[in-house]
């Protein structure tokens, strides 16, 4: 099966049971994820964001909270279907598109927000992502970006599995109606990042990445 279709069906068929996990991490984790809550509020304080990969909401109604609007985009109905159900504090619109191909015109952001995506993204696409979503934003734009830590491998969504002649990593997840997909999900360094990230924001260097014991945290403005 084609990963990036895997993936797709994937989360489609996980929307009504995608904000489960949250209840059920540890209090480590939780605290953490609040830390981060906190953190990504304070930083788009009365910013026009663009959020990819939202999913059902739920860093987006924590981020309307203290921004000033937010388009948020997904390429699943399914998920966008249950985001939209929320209450927000600030003006949101929802938008079913590609990530990799967004249907904006230049310069029309000045926040960017993608989080617990970047992992999904296939290796030989992470250039052409970042483009592309750099593209969509204004100089001076602040950008977030958090995911899994690399350390944190092995945890209860299971073992990381490998391909031949593939450098992406996977991930088995099963879903309540016991159906399984096999996912992509990249784990990465603090100098794979650096050097990765580097290649696109001038400047950007370790001091703009922080790795919690759970996950890591990107941040930094564009010129």
């Amino acid at each position: 099966m084609n990963n990036e279709y895997s993936i797709i069906e994937y989360y489609r068929r996980r929307a009504p049971e995608y904000e489960a996990i949250y209840g059920r991490l540890d209090s480590e984790i939780q605290k953490e994820n609040q830390e981060t809550a906190e953190i990504l509020k304070q930083y788009f304080i009365g910013r026009k964001v663009l959020e990819v990969a939202c999913g059902t909401g739920y860093w987006t109604q924590l981020l309307a909270k203290t921004a000033m609007d937010i388009t948020a985009t997904d390429i699943n109905k399914e998920v966008l279907d249950i985001a939209k159900q929320k209450k927000y504090k600030c003006p949101v619109s929802f938008q079913i598109m590609d990530a990799y191909q967004l249907a904006f015109e230049d310069n029309r952001f000045n926040a960017g927000l993608a989080n617990f995506w970047f992992s999904h993204i296939p290796k030989n696409k992470i250039n052409h992502f970042l483009s592309e979503f750099h593209r969509v934003l204004r100089p001076g734009s602040r950008v977030f970006f958090t995911d899994n830590h690399h350390k944190h491998l092995s945890d209860s969504l299971g073992p990381i599995k490998t391909k031949k002649e593939d450098k992406n990593t996977y991930k088995l997840r099963l879903l309540r109606d016991d159906s399984e997909y096999l996912v992509i999900k990249n784990y990465y360094t603090m100098k794979e990042l650096v050097k990765i990230f580097s290649k696109h924001v001038k400047g950007f260097s370790e001091l703009n990445v922080n790795f919690g014991k759970y996950f890591w945290r990107i941040t930094y403005e564009l010129d």
